[in-house]
């Protein structure tokens, strides 16, 4: 398996990953008409997004996504499914359609972790890394898009990295089928309960 691309959100001009959310309203593809198709075994999701937080308000800035050929021909030559009255490009690098300068509000309800400062020790080659393994962590909490509130978690998260040590690195009983798609299940959940 492949460790996967994760959404960035960018707070008081420093670029975060957003590694947890908690409530509802963040984008969706499919609620705008765009139905993503895995980009690489690095994106299976077939899209990642970046937002900021401009003047307490949540906006979506960039999307990557992958769509059907047809899209991503089009996109080459300047055309394409609009979002948010922006055209795509076709990104060379990551093969796949970009929108870019959307500035779109985003109407989330609820928390959002967002994390800095990987442990590099801590890295394995699957799924989406959890918040612990991150050595600056915020939550940040939002109605209808608007920051209500700011909470840095990077203490508690070092005291949870002491607590688990290495133990969640892998299934703790590989041979078993149901352990190991529990553990695959979990390097692909994003959500956190508040």
């Amino acid at each position: 398996m492949t460790a996967q691309i994760s959404d960035t959100l960018i707070f008081r001009e420093q670029e975060f990953v957003l590694a947890a959310a908690s409530g509802e309203g963040l984008f969706e593809p499919p609620q705008h008409g765009l139905a993503p198709e895995m980009i690489s075994t690095a994106c299976y999701r077939g899209y990642w997004c970046t937002y900021e937080v401009i003047a307490e308000s949540l906006r979506l800035q960039q999307l990557h996504i992958g769509l059907p050929p047809p899209a991503a021909i089009a996109a080459r030559h300047g055309k394409g499914p609009s979002l948010f009255e922006q055209l795509p490009v076709y990104s060379e690098q990551f093969h796949c359609i970009a929108y870019r300068n959307l500035s779109a509000p985003v109407p989330f309800t609820g928390g959002l972790l967002l994390a800095a400062d990987f442990v590099r020790e801590l890295y394995v080659h699957m799924g989406f890394h959890p918040v612990w393994k991150f050595r600056r962590v915020y939550e940040l909490l939002f109605e209808g898009g608007t920051l209500v509130q700011t909470r840095d978690c990077s203490s508690e998260m070092a005291r949870l990295r002491e607590k688990i040590g290495t133990t969640s690195l892998s299934p703790r009983t590989p041979h078993d089928r149901e352990e190991v798609k529990r553990w695959i299940a979990e390097c692909f959940n994003r959500q956190y309960g508040r």
